[in-house]
């Protein structure tokens, strides 16, 4: 997909936040065949959350139950982090317990900002991510730190898109990214380069509700660079092709980008090592053609 140039804007999906749950390998194709987990991931959808499976860092050792989630307070931004510490036997209660309690506002969660960082490298589900995404992660977690002392560097489970491998999930982002290598991720994570410069990496936020609300926000992202992501924002479609993302600055001000958003070609979807004529699956390419902005205060919008 990358030397044909295939854009992989609009294909994050769409989420109200994640659950990611430390759970030993070997993994089949979809952890809910896995009959331990079946509730888990049940009550995850249900929930409107996407499950992620994480490669144990230690054996043995108790593992981490994180779940990332909207709030009332901010429903759109930056999820919201929740975590335990579970015994291997008991992963799944935490988990469901965590599942069941309120999330919290931001005041109520920690201060400490962690980033977590997941790489998919799940080789039952595409030979690609398993190769491609396990030797990014291994040049990553080569060098201790290299992404920032409060950032998490996980193997995690299938997270769509596989066909733009290596593929990864920043959180509390809820950013998705594709054709990685090690410098790219660095520069994200960091922030250490224009956003502009790894807008082609760019997959979408998965809190935008749509694919062209997520290529309208990558031109806003052009725009406004990195301090976006860090904002409340929110999107809506006018009629067919047109959209606004609405983005809350503070002190209540708006910034209103109103965008038109069309397919480019319609493509086939490959299986990794496979034939692209053997491809069941076809997906659109988006272009965000045009953009305009209009600052508001909170008060005109009522």
């Amino acid at each position: 997909m990358r030397a044909a140039g295939v854009d992989p804007i609009g294909t994050a999906g769409s989420y109200d936040g994640y659950l990611l749950v430390e759970w030993p390998l070997p993994w089949p194709r979809d952890l809910s065949m896995l009959p331990e987990l079946e509730p888990l991931t049940r009550a995850a959808t249900a929930a409107g959350l996407r499950f992620q499976g994480l490669v144990p860092t230690d054996g043995d050792a108790p593992r981490h139950v994180i779940a990332y989630r909207r709030t009332v307070d901010q429903p759109t931004g930056l999820l919201v982090r929740q975590e335990v510490i579970a015994e291997p036997g008991a992963v799944v209660p935490f988990a469901l317990e965590l599942l069941a309690s309120d999330s919290p506002s931001p005041a109520e969660a920690d201060e400490h900002r962690v980033i977590d960082v997941l790489i998919c490298t799940h080789g039952r589900r595409d030979r690609c991510c398993g190769s491609l995404g396990t030797s990014l992660f291994q040049k990553i977690d080569a060098i201790p730190g290299r992404l920032g002392s409060t950032v998490r560097v996980w193997r995690t489970s299938h997270t769509g898109g596989h066909r733009f491998a290596p593929t990864a999930i920043v959180l509390p982002d809820a950013t998705a990214w594709a054709y990685l290598d090690d410098e790219s991720l660095t520069a994200i994570v960091q922030r250490s380069r224009p956003a502009r410069d790894l807008l082609d990496h760019y997959r979408g936020c998965v809190l935008l509700d749509s694919p062209e609300l997520q290529a309208l926000e990558r031109e806003v992202l052009r725009e406004r660079d990195w301090p976006l992501i860090d904002l409340p924002r929110s999107g809506s479609m006018r009629r067919a092709g047109v959209c606004t993302l609405t983005v809350e600055i503070g002190d209540g001000l708006e910034e209103q980008w109103v965008g038109t958003v069309e397919t480019t070609r319609t493509l086939p979807v490959p299986e990794c090592g496979r034939p692209i004529e053997e491809s069941k699956k076809l997906d659109r390419e988006l272009a965000c053609t045009s953009l305009g902005r209009v600052d508001r205060t909170e008060a005109e919008t009522r």
